[in-house]
């Protein structure tokens, strides 16, 4: 993996790659995702992530919301794993977040030292792991730092 990120690598929790699937101009996961998908923010995935992505934007409730077919939501989820940066998990994180799905979001963004995008960053900032390089913001937030 190549550690000369151009800008500060993210992990995209789900909740912002679907709304950004929305297509929504004005919304802050779509201009996430087109950051992603035009090479601005690097993105850190692993394989539980891109299982995760696969499976919620295969939904039918959700593939009504993006307008998506199944074949475009897998090319997406393809293009992303293209332009990606994929991290191996040598050890697993326990933080104790309300969700423990949320669990491999915080395992890629400690072992890339990433941001963690979503728009339930509460979840995570309960978690004593700021010390170890990551921190959870809003899309809002991110690119308000970062854009």
């Amino acid at each position: 993996m190549d550690e000369a990120y151009q800008s500060t690598p993210i992990v995209m929790d789900t909740n912002v790659l679907v709304a950004g699937a929305c297509r929504r101009e004005s919304s802050l996961a779509y201009q996430i995702l087109l950051g992603v998908l035009e090479e601005r923010f690097p993105l850190i995935l692993t394989e539980p992530i891109v299982r995760e992505y696969l499976d919620v934007l295969a939904r039918p409730a959700v593939r009504a919301l993006t307008g998506l077919s199944r074949r475009q939501s897998e090319e997406l989820v393809t293009d992303l794993i293209a332009l990606s940066y994929r991290v191996q998990l040598h050890f697993s994180w326990r933080p104790n977040l309300p969700d423990e799905g949320d669990n491999k979001f915080v395992d890629a963004a400690i072992h890339a030292t990433a941001v963690i995008v979503t728009y339930k960053a509460s979840d995570f900032r309960g978690a004593d792991l700021p010390q170890y390089g990551w921190t959870a913001m809003t899309p809002r937030e991110f690119l308000a730092r970062y854009q």
